[in-house]
């Protein structure tokens, strides 16, 4: 029987990789898209790409809770079970913006969107013992928490600065995941793809390309492909090896350290604070 794994922002990049790589590979992949008009090119693109290959679109905003729970909901009822979720949709803004629920939207698509989608299809991944997989960043190293204004509210937004917080989120996020879901044989982990040429940040909501921080000379010199960013995510869902540790993050298919400020009391802060965001 095939393995089953839903990856969030999937239309591009680093999921649209992972997607087929994954396809080609036998798994059913639910490939989710922000909608249809969004989705279905890319779906057919990949059938054409992996004939054989078993893919289904899924949709939803993620910088909406409440579509989220839908997003949840449609891969509800089309499995019972689920081998990995890849929470790989990620975006930077050029300026402050707040979802429809009110949260600074970097935050709300980065950190709240995997928060409940990985709390919703739970269920459906202890039934394999399976795997949840956080794309981050190594921009995490620059993040940092003021716990009284998590959302930007009072202090001056900067893009990468919110950026790297939402990335140090999906880090302390994974580390206190471990410590919940552990017990029941179920492993999380979150891992950095690498300066990746891809169309991240410059598809809506005034996004900027990672590549906008470099010249173009380093963009030729040091970035890589999509295929090579999704390498380290397509290693964590199948690979038997990554069941020997939980909570960690990877780079190049390996356990990679973390800044100080990834400790267990601030991942529990974290998680307190996002079940009372998403309650």
């Amino acid at each position: 029987m095939s393995k089953t794994i839903v990856i969030t922002g999937a239309s591009t990049g680093i999921g649209k990789a992972g997607a087929l790589e994954l396809g080609r590979r036998g798994w059913k992949v639910f490939v989710h898209a922000r909608s249809e008009a969004r989705g279905n090119p890319v779906l057919d693109e990949l059938k054409q790409a992996a004939p054989n290959a078993d893919f289904s679109l899924v949709t939803g905003d993620v910088s909406s809770m409440a579509e989220v729970k839908s997003l949840a909901e449609q891969v509800k009822a089309q499995t019972k079970t689920l081998d990995v979720l890849w929470n790989n949709a990620g975006l930077m803004l050029n300026e402050r913006k707040v979802s429809v629920d009110g949260w600074e939207m970097t935050m709300a698509i980065n950190h709240l969107a995997p928060f409940v989608l990985t709390r919703e299809l739970l269920p459906l991944i202890e039934q394999t013992q399976g795997r949840i997989i956080t794309t981050s960043s190594g921009a995490h190293m620059m993040g940092t928490f003021n716990w009284d204004d998590w959302m930007d509210e009072k202090s001056t937004y900067r893009s990468f600065k919110a950026y790297s917080k939402s990335k140090l989120a999906n880090i302390l996020f994974t580390r206190e995941l471990a410590h919940r879901v552990g017990g029941k044989g179920i492993t999380a982990h979150c891992y950095h793809p690498g300066f990746v040429r891809s169309d991240f940040g410059k598809q809506t909501r005034g996004q900027q390309s990672q590549g906008s921080f470099y010249p173009r000379w380093m963009e030729a010199l040091f970035t890589i492909d999509s295929e090579a960013g999704a390498d380290t995510g397509v290693f964590l869902a199948e690979d038997p090896s990554a069941k020997n540790s939980n909570g960690k993050y990877w780079q190049r298919r390996k356990v990679r350290r973390t800044k100080s400020f990834d400790n267990d009391r601030n991942a529990a802060k974290l998680w307190e604070l996002s079940e009372n965001a998403t309650s």
